[in-house]
């Protein structure tokens, strides 16, 4: 009896961090909170697992294993890596950090009920950050005419959030909370805007697109009554964008609609390429990890032939998957986009089951439409990893609860 209130103290202890580890996250401060969250609650897991002698995780899925393989690529990179030491101390920093995530989130995110707590907190997460886009907007980037660097960096919670607002609409049953739920989605739409990230224009469109979809499938709701709540929410938009016309936002819509989007593209993708063309065989495989960074070397040199000058900062590939590529070779890459194939194919499976409720196969569509967000937007970034620690782990421990309900052949039909 003992034993059995000490463990459960200690879920709800493993909880609360889980939460802290969510939360800050995408602050940018807190790292001692990211830490913590990260490390204890598989601590308290291990512990948990070793008094009581339960499996830690089960391999039965081609899911997981392709999960393991990819945070493992990261360690066998560093081990051709010209700079061993150093290339693995990245692997601790971001493989390391989601392999063990993705362990707590396997073991914790096993009920419906769970799933639906960390829907409420995404909920809660979406509104903070529409308020630091307009704060820091209104603060500084329009008061003081900075740059948008101050609100940029706050489209990447919400494209993972942002999605899980659709939910209340899935549940609404009232014409007041309908009427509040398209306000908060109009103030969420201008927010996204605000930032003046394209690639998030474009990445959080198809996502909310995804949702609308999944509504429409699942609720069985006329194309008439989606068009209508549109129109609402463009006709909204327009509204609250009338009082704010920022004129840098302007200009970003006008190099979205013209096809401009940077120099920095023209030159670093071509130089990701070439600086992995001109990577060892091995080292092509399976990656060159952290060192010699030869790719820095080569945008030297496409930048002095096309500007005949040095360029002033160093830029990054700006694309995950180039980044992928050179780091952990084609050998993870392709690890990586299986597993996030397969996840998608379960993903649409599992929200054409019959067999679950229609509540927890919209909570999936949900996830995919995050994962859908970051895949897109991961063309043109490569600094993702906070999204990627949070969704995949989430996206398998999702998997993974749903595939066991069928399998035990729980009906859950539960409609609402």
């Amino acid at each position: 009896m003992l034993n059995n209130q000490f463990f459960k103290n200690l879920d709800l202890l493993k909880e609360g961090l889980i939460y802290i580890l969510i939360i800050f996250l995408f602050m940018d401060k807190g790292e001692t909170l990211r830490i913590i969250g990260i490390y204890v609650p598989f601590f308290l897991l291990v512990l948990k697992h070793i008094v009581l002698k339960e499996k830690l995780v089960r391999l039965n899925n081609s899911i997981l294993i392709l999960f393991f393989l990819f945070c493992l690529s990261g360690i066998i990179a560093s081990l051709f890596s010209p700079s061993f030491l150093y290339s693995l101390q990245w692997f601790k920093r971001t493989y390391l950090k989601l392999f063990l995530v993705g362990l707590v989130f396997l073991s914790f995110f096993n009920t419906q009920d769970k799933f639906f707590r960390l829907k409420y907190l995404f909920i809660i997460m979406t509104l903070i950050f529409i308020i630091f886009v307009y704060h820091d907007f209104y603060t500084n980037v329009l008061k003081y005419n900075t740059h948008e660097k101050y609100v940029r960096k706050y489209i990447y919670p919400l494209e993972i959030f942002l999605p899980f607002v659709f939910y209340p609409f899935f549940e609404q049953k009232s014409q007041f909370k309908y009427i509040g739920l398209l306000i908060i989605l109009s103030f969420s739409a201008v927010a996204v805007i605000l930032t003046g990230n394209r690639g998030g224009w474009i990445s959080v469109c198809i996502s909310l697109l995804i949702c609308a979809y999944g509504y429409l499938y699942l609720r069985k709701v006329e194309l008439r009554k989606l068009i209508v709540t549109i129109c609402c929410v463009f006709a909204v938009i327009t509204m609250l964008f009338i009082f704010s016309t920022p004129s840098h936002v302007k200009i970003k819509f006008e190099q979205l609609l013209s096809g401009y989007t940077s120099n920095r593209l023209e030159i670093v993708w071509p130089a990701a390429i070439e600086s992995y063309l001109n990577l060892s065989l091995t080292n092509k495989i399976f990656g060159n990890g952290l060192g010699r960074i030869t790719y820095l070397e080569d945008f030297k040199k496409w930048y002095l032939e096309r500007f005949n000058k040095e360029p002033v900062e160093f830029f990054s590939p700006h694309n995950f998957y180039l980044s992928i590529l050179y780091k952990q070779g084609i050998f993870g890459l392709l690890i990586f986009l299986s597993l996030v194939y397969i996840c998608i194919n379960k993903l649409i499976k599992i929200a054409k089951s019959s067999q679950l409720s229609i509540n927890i196969r919209f909570f999936g569509i949900c996830i995919l439409a995050s994962l859908i967000a970051i895949l897109i937007h991961s063309f043109v970034e490569d600094t993702l990893l906070g999204q990627w620690i949070l969704i995949i782990p989430l996206t398998i421990a999702y998997i993974n609860y749903t595939e066991n309900l069928l399998k035990n052949g729980e009906n859950n039909l539960s409609c609402s």
